[in-house]
């Protein structure tokens, strides 16, 4: 009987490991920005790649397989096809804020500009600025009715981001460096107040 080459199966699974570390590392990272035409060409760069990889592996391998040469290596490399494609399809569907703890108080705004208190004194602060969806996280202070930020945020009206948020009745209110909001359509709504 002949022994399983593992050197063969090892080099075959190394394309599909690497597209797979890629999907798993843009589809997990919880902060920075996303959305917009980045999003469409990465998610249009992964579907031809997925799809050159498991094409070609799953036509060689069974090739193999048809021809009775590397029966045992041919299949292993195809369970390792299936379970890392299954892995990365599923991968697209899980929500950004999966590993989140669960909020404590959260303020959104028609646009989905939105700011978390999360528990252990962190905070989740989504952005939406023309095309894009920031997402920046960090510890949070809350001093009386004020909200204090520590990560060093730019700061842009559009997106309601701020250092600075004022909890006044239902409304959260970002207080610029160079002053406060004055529009109210620029508040966020209190959904969830911390009690």
């Amino acid at each position: 009987m002949k022994k399983t080459n593992y050197q063969s199966v090892l080099l075959s699974c190394i394309p599909m490991g690497i597209l797979l570390f890629f999907v798993l590392k843009s589809e997990f990272r919880t902060e920075g920005e996303f959305g917009g035409l980045v999003e469409f060409v990465k998610y249009a760069f992964f579907l031809m790649s997925g799809i050159v990889v498991f094409v070609y592996t799953f036509t060689k391998q069974w090739k193999h397989i048809k021809h009775k040469t590397e029966v045992s290596e041919a299949k292993i490399i195809l369970s390792v096809l299936f379970i890392a494609t299954f892995i990365a399809i599923v991968s697209f569907w899980i929500p950004k804020d999966f590993f989140d703890t669960e909020a404590v108080f959260i303020a959104k705004d028609a646009s989905g500009n939105e700011l978390q208190l999360l528990g252990a004194g962190k905070y989740m602060l989504r952005t939406r600025d023309y095309e894009w969806t920031t997402i920046d996280r960090g510890m949070y202070q809350l001093n009386d009715s004020m909200i204090f930020l520590d990560k060093d945020i730019k700061e842009r009206k559009w997106g309601k981001r701020a250092r600075k948020y004022l909890i006044q009745n239902k409304s959260l209110i970002p207080l610029y460096t160079n002053g406060i909001e004055t529009d109210s359509t620029g508040f966020l709504s209190i959904r969830l107040n911390m009690n």
